[in-house]
């Protein structure tokens, strides 16, 4: 065999194995992977202050108050008085002197709830704002309470305050 025979022979040989290893050790596959989560919802509540002003001797007064749900997108929510029926009080709020009822109503009620019902907890089934969630605090969620202060007379002079405990329930 010549050198050149010989050098021919070893070209052909590289390419030989060149062109064998990389049809030999060259692979592919595939494989999947799964992917998940869950949105999880929130919902919070806000209101407006109630202030009647200048309580009437021998008259009630009117006010209002609106509610501002404010629920991820979706989530059905409720709200509900978490108390019983609002009381006004003054002093130590001991005695009907230092006390002036003043029941809330559910003027307008967003997507459920009953119009004109007393949003008292004991009223519940009825005296409740609901919705669906939007996202936002959105106007279409807005709902207003009617408040009204039963008549001063034979009341104690002197500021009354109250606290109205909401509750939203998603």
């Amino acid at each position: 065999m010549t050198i050149k025979n010989l050098k021919s022979s070893l070209l052909i040989c590289s390419a030989l194995l060149l062109s064998s290893t990389n049809n030999t050790f060259a692979a592919a596959g595939s494989a999947t992977m799964l992917a998940s989560g869950t949105a999880v919802g929130t919902c919070s509540v806000t209101a407006s202050a109630m202030a009647f002003g200048n309580l009437n001797y021998g008259s009630a007064k009117t006010t209002t108050s609106i509610i501002t749900p404010s629920c991820t997108l979706g989530i059905n929510y409720t709200v509900t008085n978490a108390g019983g029926d609002p009381t006004l009080t003054t002093g130590n709020g001991v005695g009907a002197a230092n006390q002036i009822l003043f029941p809330i109503t559910i003027t307008s009620s967003g997507s459920g709830g009953s119009a004109g019902a007393a949003f008292t907890l004991l009223n519940a089934a009825n005296g409740y704002i609901s919705g669906i969630g939007t996202g936002s605090a959105s106007s279409s969620g807005l709902s207003t309470l009617t408040g009204t202060a039963v008549d001063a007379s034979s009341k104690t002079i002197g500021d009354y305050t109250a606290t109205v405990t909401l509750t939203i329930t998603y």
